[in-house]
């Protein structure tokens, strides 16, 4: 707003309301009108109370929705591979005790001491 047509509003209000155009009050008014329009449109509308309130009940919303799913979600039972190794590894055709046990060594060899790294 340039400075005649914020001139124009102002005494337009204060006609509406019957009050007298007091310098004090002019300049006070005309200071928080400036202020407002420098702040940027996204924190303007942030602070809207439908803004916030809209936003708040979207995170409600998406709350309900995942735990709606998780509570949905089939349970593992002792048959069912219960880890992402285990269902690879049964996939496979792999059993799990065998695949992670170490390597058998025969009776008269000596352990590997690891020196040799």
């Amino acid at each position: 707003m340039n400075g005649e047509d914020l001139d124009r509003t102002l005494s337009r209000m204060l006609a509406a309301v019957g009050a007298e155009a007091e310098p004090a009050l002019m300049t006070r008014a005309r200071a928080r009108i400036e202020a407002r329009e420098r702040r940027p449109f996204l924190l303007r509308w942030a602070m809207r109370p439908a803004a916030l309130g809209a936003s708040f009940a979207l995170f409600v919303a998406s709350a309900g929705l995942s735990l709606t799913l998780i509570s949905n979600a089939p349970d593992s039972e002792a048959g069912e591979n219960a880890t992402l190794i285990e269902s690879l590894l049964a996939e496979r055709g792999i059993e799990a005790g065998s695949a992670l046990s170490a390597p058998a060594t025969e009776p008269d060899s000596a352990p590997d001491s690891g020196a040799a790294r």
